[in-house]
């Protein structure tokens, strides 16, 4: 045989033990495939709206002051003060109720300047008692409920201006207590755990008679609704 093609010959056969010799590459192991499954669904937070119906019991405690004065008089025949607050709310949300509340008043000093004669110096000493039924809707608000009222009412005004008749200030209402009529709208935030209920709200007095001043009471609630 010719040189070249024994030559050729034995580098074929060389090639042939190299290749042999070399270990075929191991397959990295195939990644685990990523857990799909679809996870727990999470519980959704609870937002359901606080049902108001039921019956309240509710007592008051509240702080007042007048936003008018009387004849020249400056009279506050609401300042601190407790009553109570009952009533019931139907499940569409109408509520009817009664109200009581009686408020200590303060006792502000005053001068009355007459035309003739010297001016006279007294203490205006006023309370109240405001009662009466009321009006309302509820609507719920997440864990709260807002109501919404109207009152209509009496309020009886104690009244005591010392050793100065009321004729000699020019009150021109000698009877006491004074009493009159009133009408009360205002508005309440109530939260409710189990069967204890907690609120804050307010009431405007408005009243008709033109002896007793019209006034403001802030209020905070504390009950059971049944």
């Amino acid at each position: 045989m010719h040189p070249r093609g024994l030559a050729l010959l034995s580098w074929l056969a060389a090639t042939a033990a190299l290749l042999h010799r070399i270990e075929p590459a191991h397959a990295a192991p195939p990644t685990p495939a990523a857990d799909t499954s679809a996870a727990p669904p999470i519980a959704a937070a609870d937002t359901s709206a606080a049902s108001p119906g039921g019956l309240y019991l509710l007592a008051t405690g509240s702080y007042g002051d007048n936003t008018q004065d009387i004849r020249g008089m400056d009279l506050a025949p609401y300042s601190v003060g407790a009553g109570l607050d009952a009533g019931y709310t139907f499940p569409v949300g109408l509520h009817l109720g009664a109200y009581l509340n009686y408020s200590l008043g303060r006792s502000k000093a005053q001068q009355y300047d007459p035309l003739i004669g010297r001016p006279i110096d007294y203490d205006a000493d006023t309370s109240s008692l405001n009662t009466g039924i009321g009006v309302a809707w509820d609507v719920p608000l997440y864990a709260f409920v807002l109501r919404y009222k109207l009152g209509f009412g009496v309020t009886s005004m104690t009244w005591d201006f010392g050793d100065v008749d009321a004729s000699d200030v020019l009150y021109g209402d000698a009877e006491k207590p004074t009493v009159g009529f009133h009408f009360a709208p205002g508005a309440v935030v109530l939260w409710q755990h189990d069967k204890l209920v907690l609120g804050a709200g307010f009431d405007y007095l408005a009243q008709i008679h033109v002896t007793i001043p019209s006034g403001f009471l802030g209020k905070l609630l504390i009950g059971v609704k049944l």
